[in-house]
């Protein structure tokens, strides 16, 4: 799935193109209605020919008194589409919102020049077209397509779409980094649902019944359901447009800027290290221990700079920046941000965390800070674990460390810090990084609804065929199955509340089977015949849900039976120390398979044990 973002001053005609390309109005205030001017987020999605993905599409307001709505809602976007009008061509806002494009690194775009009904004269667009390219120079967008629309005629937006398709198609689809993190832009309520949140996922998958904690707040919520573009999912992949039910929550807990997260992946923090870049048309330089409005995600806080290594950063330049921030926000290592100056209020520019959680505030000019942070920035020693860890993971933690080729204090350090960030994590005694996690969690997912489509008589599918699909040491199946929202019963494998249910002809045959079985004691009939009577499926649901207990390959008994038969051998055994196979014969007054199958059970359970021609107990019982 993919999200494309509007970008563009005011009343250039976003939401207008946005309508003639989807057929959603994205404008869904009535103040909006009214003004006929966007002031907050619009949401819409389309489908385009040769893209194999839905596209979601991030509406955002162009007049700069709204500017900060804008960034709630660009952060998560995989393609721009700048729009300029033809008729006025690049405006104080098309330049603003080009620079947020610039500093979050979005990946590709392409400009909409709307309006062009409007223009009578080919020289005029041409003019026009030359200083869009001219203002896309040494950005994101250099040389990327501008294309001729207008939405009231419909010329140009085939063209347009093939041209966003072409775009999109070259575009890397996001990775499943195991960290699923969700800023919310939207916190609303349904009658009958209850609390709703909507933002673009990020860095892993969502699922219902997953356990998400909302952060910086701390507080714990279960999905109740999930949607994407009106369509109700089972779960959603990064990068989609979500809307997300939770429980547990009230709708008034929560606000723009919070992000929902897997248990584990986020931890707030009110200081981080940053590369930071000051815009070359900033209006002056960046000095240290100033106020400024950073965004990051949906989030915006006042933060306070403190500049390392330097007294200030001038227009165009670059430097290390730690903020310190007035409310706590939850972000991770390489998360883009954006700063602004509060008054006379203006973008001045942004960068990307390389530490959010750097512990205590820096000495400003100390040689070491200065390494580290030059260190952060072009590959830490984590990094570099993190990439032979997803060479040979999962790996037991001992024999990784021994491998790691590290000494033994930068092997630790390295792996606080993959584990501190969320890169990784430690699964009892078995370390695996996140990006491999999501990718196992959504697997047994898969594993245990295809099993029980497939077999919907059957409880479960077993848990020893589950780990050897997955490929994994039994140790971490148990976090496994939790984290996916799974449950073990007994050795099987299951969706909660997932039920047996048997149709009547099915359970007719099975109150049949059940008669023959009491009627024939210890002589029952073959598994064989008892399958040819009941279905495969139904014979080893009963088994599954202990009405019937397997003794041997071919020898099997109601659950009440076997109990009855194999408490009277163990009696057998107290009362004559040992046993042959023609005592256990005699008690019965049955065949040989009959009592060398159950004889063999009770060895491979070490209930006893044979020796020689005879048997004994094995312990106390």
């Amino acid at each position: 799935m993919y999200v494309i973002g509007t970008a563009g001053h005011v009343d250039h005609g976003k939401s207008t193109l946005v309508r003639a390309l989807t057929g959603i109005d994205p404008d869904r205030l009535q103040e909006e209605k009214a003004r006929e001017m966007t002031i907050d987020l619009g949401f819409a999605w389309l489908t385009l020919p040769g893209v194999d993905a839905e596209i979601g599409v991030v509406d955002v307001p162009g007049h700069r008194d709204f500017i900060e709505n804008m960034l709630a809602g660009v952060g998560g976007i995989d393609l721009a589409l700048l729009v300029i009008a033809a008729d006025e061509g690049v405006m104080p806002q098309t330049r603003e919102h080009l620079s947020i494009l610039n500093l979050l690194a979005v990946k590709s775009g392409l400009v909409a020049l709307t309006k062009t009904d409007m223009i009578d004269d080919p020289d005029w667009l041409e003019l026009v077209t030359l200083e869009v390219a001219e203002a896309l120079e040494e950005t994101v967008l250099d040389g990327a397509e501008i294309v001729p629309v207008s939405a009231r005629t419909g010329a140009g937006l085939d063209d347009l779409k093939e041209r966003l398709a072409a775009r999109l198609s070259q575009v890397s689809k996001r990775p499943d980094n195991g960290r699923p993190r969700l800023p919310i832009d939207r916190v609303f309520s349904l009658p009958g649902f209850g609390t709703i949140v909507t933002g673009t996922l990020l860095d892993g998958r969502l699922a219902t019944g997953d356990s998400v904690t909302i952060h910086p707040r701390g507080i714990s919520a279960r999905i109740r359901g999930l949607q994407s573009h009106k369509t109700r999912r089972d779960s959603v992949e990064p990068g989609s447009r979500v809307a997300v039910n939770l429980t547990g929550i009230d709708k008034d807990a929560l606000q723009r800027g919070d992000v929902l997260a897997g248990e584990g992946v986020l931890r707030p923090t009110v200081l981080i290290d940053t590369a930071y870049r000051q815009l070359p048309d900033a209006g002056g330089s960046l000095k240290h221990n100033k106020t400024v409005k950073l965004f990051i995600g949906s989030a915006e806080v006042q933060a306070r700079t403190r500049l390392l290594g330097r007294q200030e950063i001038p227009p165009g330049e670059s430097g290390w920046l730690q903020l310190v921030l007035e409310q706590p926000v939850a972000a991770l290592r390489g998360d883009r941000f954006i700063l602004r100056r509060p008054s006379p209020p203006a973008t001045i520019g942004g960068g990307s965390i390389l530490d959010p959680h750097p512990g205590r505030q820096h000495r400003r000019f100390k040689p070491n800070v200065l390494e580290r942070m030059r260190t952060l920035e072009e590959g830490t020693p984590g990094d570099l674990l993190l990439q032979k860890l997803e060479r040979m993971e999962p790996i037991q933690l001992a024999k990784f460390k021994r491998q790691s080729g590290l000494e033994e204090g930068d092997f630790d350090d390295a792996l606080r810090e993959i584990l501190e960030n969320g890169e990784a994590r430690l699964v009892e005694s078995q370390l695996i990084s996140s990006r491999r996690w999501g990718r196992l969690v959504q697997a047994v997912r898969e594993i245990v609804d295809s099993y029980h489509r497939d077999h919907p008589l059957r409880l479960g599918i077993s848990l020893e065929e589950v780990r050897s699909r997955l490929g994994v040491p039994t140790a971490v199946m148990g976090a496994l199955l939790e984290a996916a929202g799974l449950v073990q019963a007994r050795s099987l494998v299951q969706r909660p509340g997932h039920e047996v249910t048997f149709d009547p002809e099915t359970e007719k045959r099975i109150d049949r089977l059940m008669a023959e079985l009491a009627a024939a004691g210890i002589n029952s009939p073959s598994v064989k015949e008892a399958r040819a009577a009941v279905g495969d499926d139904p014979f080893y649901a009963l088994v599954d849900l202990g009405r019937l207990q397997i003794v041997g390959e071919d020898v099997f008994y109601r659950t009440e039976d076997y109990q009855k038969f194999r408490q009277e051998l163990i009696d057998l055994f107290r009362r004559q120390g040992r046993v042959t196979a023609a005592q256990v014969r005699d008690l019965f007054q049955t065949s040989r398979k009959y009592v060398i199958a159950f004889l063999e059970h009770l060895d491979q359970q070490k209930i006893t044990r044979r020796v020689g021609d005879e048997r004994e107990l094995v312990g106390r019982l």
